[in-house]
């Protein structure tokens, strides 16, 4: 069966969830649901969740304390304990974050979380279909994108209800420190105490995992089975925690979506972002009490001059101990099963920014292709894709060059590294299923199938559209997702046979209407970009003006 039909779906749900090992005696005491309210004790204290969509639901659990005034810089502490029942129905604060200036266009495709921003943020929300049942659930910890720089686990497509009582799993996501206030490295000025401070956004996630590892058997999860997925720049965590000693054993699987990493930046380069932001703030390097005195919204302003590039982890040889995949995958967590993934029209979203995309010319073309192939290679370049797509216009052909040279070229290297040390195996998907909103233009942009993964259709219709495709389309992603998390291999019902990736046949599971598993796709574009990144050719470029700062400000 390798089309999900009207006919059919209920009939793959139900298959699905019979394949998942879900026993009819669990099904029928989740139909129960004898405590519409109920209270679990956690590690701080008791909180009551309700019931939200057929799952308990226990939003802004705090897992961290407040990183507010004295706390700025440091790692992550432990929240305080409390007496008494907390209630747990509203999500917590976002992090810091600039607002995002969006065209009308982009706005009407992408939605980000209304919750309101503090330092006291380090808070995760939960779904789950059982609690104090001694259920052994997989376990789901969703990484938000946005980069390293906003975002958060509160927006509306990753509202984990359908995810959770579909596929039988717990699923929780996460809020964590951003830009300047988790990735602003203070230097050796501001003494030995902060010597983690451009990294202690990735330690709050750290500090999450250990919340989930310690309190999640409550909730009818597993804590030795947790898988950690996210998509953009939540890819890029969970590459991040593969080179991360403090995360060994706190994950078992990983799942990255569009934007895995395959190096961590230097840590001279951390180094001068923050002498930057120094520069922007008008104080001292190492002047931290000055620092921790400032209004939160002063931080916030310095990241929006900034703009989105700047902010990351960098290896630092402690907390980010190896680069994830540079020159080849951490040895830290081999033994670590990974999906990778991406769509075959990244870049469409990233230029919704940009008012001269869909008014390219062939010259216009040309000059762009200059500015990430070699300049004996850009008419080979442009004639490579003309051949695929005979038919589209410059904007597509670009967009198409920058998806490959951005996002495909390094997931297919992440692939390679992690089946190199021939500990664990790794899964390929790419999907081709094209939105027909903004009359289609965007085809399978950066972000169409998160909707699909956590089974949120209801909530992404700007971004794709609604009816039977969407709906099939959401019913195979979160069942294979949810598969994987499972047991580490995402086969299900209602999938074709989707093999490991290997070296030899590079098999692909391309979701789209008509779901199936390529050999080798694409193989003359792939040894194209191979030979590029063999010749060293600085990349990267095409997309700094769609990450201008006057977009954050």
């Amino acid at each position: 069966m390798k089309r999900f039909s009207k006919r059919t779906t209920g009939l793959v749900a139900l298959g699905a969830t019979l394949a998942l090992g879900v026993s009819m005696a669990a099904m029928a005491a989740q139909a129960k649901r004898p405590d519409p309210n109920p209270v679990v004790k956690t590690t701080e204290g008791q909180l009551q969740g309700h019931i939200n969509k057929g799952t308990y639901e226990f939003l802004g659990i705090h897992y961290g304390a407040p990183t507010g005034g004295e706390a700025r810089f440091l790692p992550p502490g432990k929240p305080a304990k409390w007496q008494g029942v907390r209630e747990a129905a509203t999500k917590g604060d976002q992090c810091p974050q600039p607002q995002v200036n969006m065209p009308p266009e982009m706005a009407s495709v992408l939605s980000f979380s209304d919750q309101p921003l503090s330092e006291d943020c380090l808070v995760l929300d939960l779904w789950t279909p059982g609690v104090k049942d001694k259920g052994k659930r997989p376990v789901m910890v969703w990484l938000h994108g946005g980069g390293f720089y906003l975002g958060s686990g509160g927006d509306k497509y990753y509202h984990g209800s359908n995810l959770a009582r579909g596929n039988d799993v717990v699923v929780v996501t996460i809020n964590h420190r951003l830009n300047t206030f988790g990735f602003f490295p203070l230097g050796p000025e501001a003494g030995p105490e902060y010597k983690h401070s451009g990294n202690v956004g990735m330690m709050d996630i750290v500090r999450a995992l250990e919340w989930v590892h310690d309190n999640i058997s409550q909730f009818g999860g597993d804590p030795n089975n947790v898988t950690v997925f996210g998509q953009s720049g939540g890819a890029g965590k969970v590459s991040t925690l593969l080179a991360m000693p403090s995360a060994k054993g706190l994950f078992h699987r990983g799942i990255m979506q569009s934007g895995g990493g395959v190096s961590s930046r230097a840590e001279a380069d951390a180094l001068a972002v923050g002498q930057n932001i120094y520069k922007q703030l008008g104080v001292k390097p190492g002047d931290v009490k000055a620092l921790q005195q400032l209004p939160m919204e002063t931080l916030v302003k310095a990241a929006g001059k900034m703009g989105l590039l700047p902010f990351g982890p960098y290896m630092d040889g402690e907390v980010v101990a190896y680069h994830p995949f540079e020159p080849v995958a951490s040895q830290i967590q081999n033994k670590v099963p990974i999906m990778v993934g991406y769509t075959k029209d990244e870049a469409t979203n990233i230029f919704l920014t940009d008012p001269t995309w869909d008014k390219m010319t062939d010259e216009d073309l040309k000059k762009r292709v200059s500015a990430v192939v070699p300049a004996d290679k850009v008419d080979e370049a442009i004639a490579l894709y003309r051949s695929k797509a005979p038919n589209d216009k410059p904007m597509h052909l670009w967009t198409s060059i920058v998806t490959d040279q951005m996002f495909a070229s390094s997931t297919i290297m992440v692939a390679q590294r992690k089946i190199a040390q021939n500990a664990a195996p790794v899964y390929m998907y790419k999907v081709d299923w094209e939105t027909p909103v903004l009359g289609g233009k965007l085809r399978s942009p950066h972000a169409v199938e998160m909707p699909f993964v956590f089974d949120t259709v209801y909530t992404a219709e700007g971004l794709v559209g609604n009816g039977e495709s969407q709906e099939n389309m959401a019913k195979a992603m979160s069942q294979s997702f949810a598969a994987f998390a499972r047991n580490g291999d995402p086969n299900t019902l209602g999938l074709p046979e989707w093999p490991a990736y290997t070296l030899e046949k590079r098999e692909t599971l391309i979701f789209d209407d008509n779901i199936k598993v390529l050999a080798n796709p694409s193989a003359d574009i792939r040894e194209f970009w191979e030979a590029i990144r063999r010749g060293k050719t600085p990349g990267g470029s095409a997309i700094k003006d769609a990450f201008d700062s006057k977009k954050f400000e």
